[in-house]
């Protein structure tokens, strides 16, 4: 019983560490695909940011074992960084504001 716990914990805290640059990584992208571009869904990529991030940690603990489930999210990251990453380096993105 005690494995069970601590597995569910691990995973519990794969989906929370790895789950929020998740969600926010693919309310990035979904944003960029808008008609009116990135300026008129940023708020709301903010407020979907939580619910998405609350999907992840739930669904995190579906996964077979810890290991699997910091593997598979831990590989959504760099999949999801890596597409806004290439969209950057395309122009298709916008670069960060300096701050002034």
């Amino acid at each position: 019983m005690s494995a069970d716990r601590s597995a569910m914990g691990t995973k519990w805290l794969a989906g929370a560490l790895l789950g929020l640059p998740l969600a926010v990584a693919l309310c990035t992208l979904l944003i960029l695909w808008l008609p009116g571009g990135w300026e008129t869904g940023i708020v709301a990529a903010v407020v979907a940011c939580l619910p998405v991030w609350v999907a992840i940690i739930s669904a995190s603990l579906l996964f077979r074992s810890s290991r699997t489930a910091w593997v598979w999210l831990g590989g959504a990251n760099l999949l999801c960084f890596g597409a806004l990453w290439l969209l950057r380096l395309a122009r298709l993105a916008p670069t960060a504001l300096a701050a002034s």
